[in-house]
């Protein structure tokens, strides 16, 4: 015999309050503030089933605390830069993207900055914006992403707008780091650079002229491995000497190869180490000192160890040793 249909308007004795805990407007609000950093926008809670009435009443209440104009974050939630950043998104208009210094720390790429870089659209009203600084640009589609839940510029584009706030060193370090990272390929980031500076002009012409000066060293040859290989090809260039190359093969007299190296200057048969457990484990033929004798020996290449102590721009300690190993034939460093 078939069972009787159910009538849709009877429940069992805990089906209504599932039913009402599915749709409770606080909870559905904590599902949505929690991707989103613990902030919100009233818009938001009036989806979930929240008058107006009811939102000022859990302000007032400090179940909710408004941030900005229509843009909440939960009591008790960690307030943190992230948290800071969304709100500003939330409260800006339509495209509202984070940029420059904060796109750059949510790529994990340097610290976050005091006040949340954000772009709108070139005609878009950001007077809601609270304690952020706001810039105007006609962003593509391509040149918008989200990470870690927030809404960014794309990394090319990152870089770009950072290089008119930072000087050169700082430029070099992030540049180093993004292409490490290999958040984009060096070639894409050259040629976005070049063309944006045929349009640039100000501060922003300024920036992209030291940002193609910064990548001078990732246009050609193998790239380099890690942000202190790149800090001494730049170190290399600065002093004068020949660039250095990755992945070298050392042969012995037969062509036989005996040794490999990270890093080195094969016109003067010397290869550098970087001391760091972060970016290289020890070589097997570094490690055992009789090894690396017979290496030099047999094949007449000498080492050079590096630490990150070296590659400050106030020390002269590497260049000194390798103006010491200088081949005779390779002429005198200019003073």
């Amino acid at each position: 015999m078939p069972r009787p249909k159910k009538n849709s308007c009877q429940t069992g004795p805990g089906e209504k309050d599932q039913q009402a805990k599915q749709h409770n407007p606080d909870e559905l609000v904590g599902v949505k503030a929690s991707r989103q950093w613990g902030a919100f926008t009233g818009t938001q809670a009036r989806d979930m089933g929240l008058s107006h009435r009811q939102i000022d009443y859990r302000v007032r209440v400090k179940r909710w605390r408004r941030v900005a104009r229509d843009v909440f974050v939960l009591t008790g939630t960690q307030k943190t830069w992230q948290q800071e950043a969304m709100t500003a998104c939330l409260a800006g208009p339509a495209g509202t993207v984070l940029s420059h210094l904060t796109a750059a720390a949510v790529y994990g790429l340097g610290k976050a900055p005091d006040r949340p870089h954000v772009t709108i659209p070139r005609k878009a009203n950001g007077q809601r914006i609270r304690g952020a600084i706001v810039r105007r640009a006609a962003l593509r589609s391509g040149e918008k992403a989200v990470k870690d839940r927030l809404p960014c510029t794309a990394p090319v584009r990152t870089v770009l707008d950072c290089s008119e706030l930072l000087g050169e060193e700082e430029l070099c370090v992030l540049v180093d780091s993004a292409l490490c990272r290999k958040l984009m390929q060096p070639s894409r980031l050259i040629r976005a650079a070049e063309a944006a500076w045929l349009s640039a002009r100000g501060l922003r012409r300024e920036g992209l002229s030291r940002l193609l000066q910064a990548l001078d060293v990732w246009r050609s040859g193998a790239f380099p491995g890690s942000p202190p290989e790149v800090k001494l090809q730049r170190r290399l260039k600065e002093w004068g000497f020949p660039p250095a190359q990755r992945q070298i093969e050392i042969r012995d007299g037969s062509g036989r190869v005996v040794a490999k190296a990270d890093i080195g200057i094969v016109e003067w048969k010397l290869f550098i180490e970087y001391d760091s457990d972060e970016h290289h484990g020890p070589r097997y033929w570094i490690a055992d000192d009789k090894r690396l004798d017979w290496v030099e020996a047999e094949t007449g290449w000498r080492m050079v160890p590096v630490d990150r102590f070296d590659l400050r721009p106030s020390t002269s300690n590497l260049r000194d040793r390798l103006e010491k190993l200088r081949p005779p034939e390779a002429g005198s460093l200019a003073a």
